[in-house]
């Protein structure tokens, strides 16, 4: 028995292959539209319940409790709270404004912020290279995986691109991405509503080097 297809036989089954990606296309495009729709109408459920959400807000003062209550994005929220008190004293009244301001710029944005104001020794102490018993503690912590990347870098008073450092020259980690719990890091690196691609790395370490070797 022959193994070979016809032409008729390939035509027919592309013609088939070919309706069937025509039709999860239409599928696909409707369901975008329909997912469109729907977000339409949470927004519009969510501008004519401003007024009640931002009583609640002033009530107690709670940016992260607010959005929990009326099941919102807290960066949503974060964003939304002075465009409707037409400024941003309210937001920054917030108990948690601090913390929840960090996660939705990230700590990149905030570091250099915090960076900027600070003495060149408070700097050098970021970017310093401990001493052998602290970096055996460093290294203990991290394996120990109960504390995250940047809670780490903390804890022992290191820039983040510092903390990289050590664990690469030490030989904890071979590359940027190996590093415990990256995926969670990438998105408190970069704030909220971002998210690693499995791949790509930020260049913390490259970073910390170029740093150390532009200063004077």
């Amino acid at each position: 028995m022959s193994s070979y297809f016809s032409v008729d036989e390939i035509y027919e089954e592309n013609k088939v292959l070919r309706e069937t990606v025509a039709r999860l296309e239409a599928e696909i495009l409707q369901l975008k539209e329909k997912n469109k729709r729907l977000n339409q109408v949470i927004d519009a459920q969510t501008e004519e319940n401003a007024l009640e959400i931002l009583e609640y807000f002033h009530s107690c003062s709670s940016i992260r409790k607010t959005a929990w209550k009326y099941n919102m994005e807290m960066e949503e929220l974060y964003e939304s709270i002075p465009e409707w008190d037409g400024c941003r004293d309210g937001l920054q009244s917030a108990n948690d404004y601090h913390e929840c301001r960090i996660e939705v710029i990230g700590r990149q944005e905030y570091d250099e912020e915090q960076e900027y104001d600070m003495e060149p020794e408070q700097l050098e102490h970021l970017m310093r290279t401990p001493e052998p018993e602290e970096i055996t503690k460093i290294i203990r912590d991290y394996k120990k995986g109960s504390l995250g990347l940047y809670d780490l870098a903390d804890k022992y008073e290191l820039k983040i691109t510092n903390l990289f450092r050590l664990l690469k020259e030490n030989k904890v980690i071979e590359k940027e991405t190996d590093a415990k719990y990256y995926k969670s890091f990438y998105v408190d690196y970069n704030g909220a509503g971002t998210e690693w691609d499995q791949n790509s790395e930020i260049g913390l370490i490259e970073a910390f080097y170029s740093e150390v070797n532009s200063q004077p």
